[in-house]
């Protein structure tokens, strides 16, 4: 396996100054930190089923909006 600063991932060459932990496009040629992208999914899904499922329930779109603000505040 060739050493992470030379492998070309599908979203192009690597251009971070930086890098964690783990080696980039190790596991897909899709994700160039897998195990991150996995462990921050414990972040979106939970909000994702909670706008489903106050669209499902009939909510007020602020429910929605609040799920989804959750998403976006979980990632920072």
């Amino acid at each position: 396996m060739a050493p992470a600063a030379d492998r070309e991932g599908f979203w192009g060459p690597t251009t971070s100054t930086l890098d964690w932990c783990e080696e980039n496009y190790s596991v897909t040629w899709y994700i160039a930190e897998f195990w991150n992208t996995v462990s921050n999914l414990i972040m979106i899904i939970p909000p994702m089923f909670g706008a489903i499922q106050s669209v499902r329930d009939g909510l007020e779109k602020r429910y929605i909006a609040s799920y989804l603000a959750l998403t976006e505040v979980l990632q920072i």
